[in-house]
């Protein structure tokens, strides 16, 4: 709910500077405001379009932020898919591989919809570092015997790499969505504009409304604009149910495939053991 204390905020903060400018004119000459008008005009023209174009800008931005985050979270789910068939396709040798992935799943899980305050954080440098390192050990550890398994391999290991660049990617592109103090700025700049509009404008019921309902709209866009740069909290936020689903069903692969693995691997010992417990008559 902080992006709605913080469009109240601005939309009290606009309406009020508005209110103050007609307050002005109780206290500012009347020939001295009739000769400003013109000056004040235009420079509530000028802040005007500086103000539009900004804010449509950032809204653009918020929202680029948004469908960004959200067509890479969408392309995570083939890159999953297409790492556990990898890894079941070189073997049961590959089992541990398997389960790390849900088990990698599960942190980014964690990383991106745990927090609801906070949004989900950048990896640090030495997360990187260790995950990075684990991935190479994991795969190192893989001996494979023919060429298919070489194949599979290589195909999980490039999949593998390319799941954690692009979520690593997704958390530092929401570290700073903005430049600091932009919005400040764009407050700023809409608190002059109402001032200048309060300034010269009949103050009257009709006035009054109109004024309040500018500082609604600027306030919903900051509004938007703080939402949509937090994909991951808030009110308009991106759903964890894809995610959830690719957990279940790896875990339903992983409950299916255990008792498989373990057949074959009983099949090769005994096929070991037969020949030579085997003797001829």
């Amino acid at each position: 709910m902080q992006s709605v204390n913080k469009a109240i905020v601005v939309a009290l903060t606009t309406f009020g500077a508005s209110v103050v400018g007609m307050l002005l004119q109780w206290l500012v000459p009347a020939d001295v405001l009739t000769a400003s008008k013109g000056s004040v005009g235009a420079m509530v023209g000028l802040v005007t379009l500086l103000l539009a174009l900004v804010l449509g800008l950032l809204v653009f931005t918020a929202f680029s932020v948004f469908t960004t985050q959200q067509s890479e979270a969408q392309s995570l789910g083939p890159v999953i898919a297409e790492i556990d068939l990898a890894l079941e396709q070189y073997g049961p040798e590959a089992v541990g591989g398997r389960a790390g992935l849900r088990a990698a799943l599960q942190r980014s899980r964690v990383r991106f919809f745990g927090d609801s305050t906070r949004g989900p954080q950048p990896f640090t440098f030495e997360e990187m570092r260790s995950t990075l390192a684990g991935l190479n050990s994991y795969f190192d550890s893989l001996k494979p015997a023919t060429d298919s398994q070489r194949r599979w391999l290589a195909c999980a290991w490039d999949l593998a790499k390319k799941y954690q660049d692009t979520q690593m990617l997704m958390a530092r592109q929401l570290a700073a969505p903005f430049p600091p103090y932009v919005l400040i700025v764009v407050v700023c700049w809409a608190s002059a504009l109402f001032l200048g509009n309060g300034l010269a404008a009949t103050p009257n019921p009709v006035t009054v409304l109109a004024h309040l309902a500018g500082a609604i709209a600027v306030a919903s866009a900051i509004f938007l604009i703080l939402e949509l740069s937090s994909p991951y909290t808030g009110v308009i936020r991106l759903s964890p149910a894809g995610v959830d689903s690719v957990l279940k069903s790896l875990g339903e692969v992983e409950a299916l495939a255990r008792p498989l693995e373990l057949e074959r691997l009983e099949q090769a010992g005994a096929a070991a053991v037969l020949p030579a417990s085997s003797s001829p008559e």
